[in-house]
């Protein structure tokens, strides 16, 4: 059964994030900030997955290899996450142009996700996608058992944080680690063959 993160943002990015079936540690703010090739070799590649939309139109992961992804699993009963969601369209909208990308998870059973997630887009404008996991694969597959969970892919695809609560985005210490990892510079090699920066 996920849990539910207390409302409020955590005061330090990384004070609340915890190793997962996806990731041996949390990252340290220099590793992205001032690159430790040591460091950068620890993170896990995640396994390529499908992401399915509310038109059930089909994405993989390995879609977005080249930019840096934010994953932020969220339900619309999570009180915090539809505070938080919002802080992420901020975000992607400064750093969009720079190879920034939100992919939205929705785990609500059944439609529910669906129908409340089409009238919050709406509302909100966001303009980052979400999709749907009904079946509790991804879910599954990342050891989400607490909402909002957040996991940001490096642009070769690896792990370079987990958070499990809401996490402070706006904050420049944030900001300083999506900005360290912006500047990671990766082999044609390490960004699969035909994959494109969407």
């Amino acid at each position: 059964m996920i849990g539910l993160a207390s409302v409020g943002y955590f005061s330090d990015f990384f004070q609340h994030s915890r190793p997962s079936t996806a990731q041996a540690g949390p990252p340290q703010t220099a590793t992205a900030i001032d690159p430790d090739p040591e460091e950068i070799a620890k993170r896990t590649v995640v396994s390529d997955f499908i992401l399915t939309d509310a038109d059930k139109k089909l994405k993989k992961l390995s879609d977005f290899r080249g930019n840096v992804v934010i994953l932020t699993f969220w339900a619309s009963w999570c009180a915090p996450c539809l505070v938080e969601l919002p802080t992420f369209a901020e975000i992607e909208n400064q750093y969009h142009e720079r190879g920034l990308r939100v992919l939205a998870i929705n785990v609500d059973e059944g439609d529910e996700g669906k129908v409340f997630a089409k009238d919050f887009w709406a509302k909100e404008k966001f303009t980052f996608p979400t999709f749907f996991d009904s079946d509790k694969k991804l879910q599954s597959q990342f050891g989400v058992d607490i909402l909002p969970s957040n996991f940001v892919i490096d642009r070769a695809g690896r792990i370079a944080f987990s958070g499990f609560g809401a996490n402070d985005w706006s904050n420049p210490q944030t900001k300083d680690f999506i900005d360290g990892l912006l500047q990671e510079e990766v082999s044609q090699k390490e960004v699969s063959p035909g994959a494109k920066a969407n």
